[in-house]
């Protein structure tokens, strides 16, 4: 019996159990065909289906907030890393949807974050797809515009789920935007090379060596961190992939803001610092620098920029705390004006650097989540340009 059949034959044996009730509720009837039984065992088998369904949610429909960004949208942040932590966790496994429907804005920090996240849905330890997913415009970027639905696509996100083409994209909006994003396990320097390239064929910043050496510095310390220390010796968590990291180069040529985003989705700057240096070591070290011991991984992440960390190295002999410091020498020698963020645990430390008048300020905020991982990100600005 071919599906049409089948579908018929299904409609028509509800339609008669419909009937059956209808004529029983009434008192027209009192017995009934022999099919009867069948029927009323098939109803039974469906209603306790729907009961278990209702009882056992399945988590694997995944909806996307309308804004993805760590500036003014951080709670949907961590919507996101909520619901993928559910699916990773929920013992009840299958196809899956995620809805992007409701996605009208991004920053290149949310996009980024949001692939990384997505990966773990996808991407096994083997670093192959392991599901192809269609791209279905009814769960697609509908309300999005087309600046952003080409970034979704230069990005590689869609690559993610073997999607190669999934919309048009106006040739203008190509013109304007410029983008790359590279992603490794280990240290790279050939995929550091093509994010540096990347940067000089869109602007000029790498006018002297000490400016490239300083950004090479910047996200050597970065990768360096990402495997020795953003994943413990005995990490293991669903879907992620010890020691992975992102690294992603944006230039809008209309703002004329150059982005450069790194991030990792390991254990955070907290439970770093206790795996690599132990807890006592951890309390001893903020003791040292204020009467009580500091809640905060927003005063951490400071401390780590601020090379603090670094005088604890008889704790560990490699500490990357004064390496941390690298990221903002960066964001003052580049030559502009530069905003250096750092979100990592549930705190976030933002510098922010004036190259004209070189006025420092600095701004630190404690999330109401845990963001998962480590996200580091300079925006410099090149010149004049519409920020829109």
């Amino acid at each position: 019996m071919n599906t049409l059949l089948r579908k018929q034959s299904r409609v028509h044996s509800r339609n008669r159990w419909k009937e059956y009730i209808r004529l029983r509720n009434e008192g027209e009837v009192f017995t009934y065909p022999s099919d009867y039984l069948q029927l009323k065992k098939y109803e039974k088998r469906k209603k306790k289906k729907r009961l278990f369904a209702n009882n056992n949610k399945r988590i694997n429909d995944i909806k996307l907030p309308s804004k993805i960004d760590f500036v003014n949208n951080v709670e949907s942040i961590f919507f996101v890393s909520k619901q993928i932590e559910e699916y990773m966790q929920s013992h009840i496994k299958g196809n899956f949807r995620i809805d992007h429907s409701l996605i009208s804005s991004a920053s290149i920090a949310g996009m980024l974050y949001l692939a990384g996240q997505v990966s773990r849905l996808v991407v096994p330890s083997n670093f192959k797809i392991s599901k192809k997913l269609k791209y279905n415009k009814h769960y697609g970027l509908k309300t999005a515009d087309d600046k952003l639905k080409y970034l979704f696509y230069k990005i590689g996100y869609w690559q993610y789920f073997g999607i190669s083409k999934p919309y048009q994209v106006e040739q203008t909006i190509k013109d304007n935007y410029f983008l790359s994003i590279e992603s490794n396990h280990e240290s790279d320097i050939s995929l550091l090379n093509k994010i540096k390239k990347f940067i000089k064929e869109k602007v000029t910043i790498f006018d002297s060596y000490i400016k490239e050496y300083k950004f090479d510095d910047a996200i050597k310390e970065a990768m360096g961190n990402a495997i020795e220390h953003a994943y413990g010796d005995d990490f293991l968590e669903p879907g992620k992939i010890k020691g992975k990291w992102w690294i992603c180069g944006h230039y809008d040529n209309i703002a004329k803001t150059l982005e450069l985003v790194f991030y990792d989705y390991g254990i955070g700057i907290r439970e770093s610092m206790k795996t690599n240096m132990g807890e006592e070591a951890e309390r001893r070290l903020v003791d040292k620098f204020s009467d009580k011991y500091i809640n905060s991984d927003a005063d951490l992440i400071a401390m780590a920029i601020e090379g603090k960390l670094s005088k604890y190295k008889k704790y560990k002999e490699r500490d990357r705390g004064k390496g941390f410091q690298r990221f903002k020498d960066f964001a003052k020698s580049s030559g502009f004006d530069c905003d250096l963020t750092v979100v990592s645990g549930s705190g976030s430390y933002k510098y922010l650097y004036s190259d004209n008048t070189k006025e420092e300020h600095i701004e630190k905020k404690q999330l109401s989540n845990n963001i998962d991982g480590m996200l580091i990100k300079w925006k410099i600005k090149i010149g004049d340009g519409d920020e829109k």
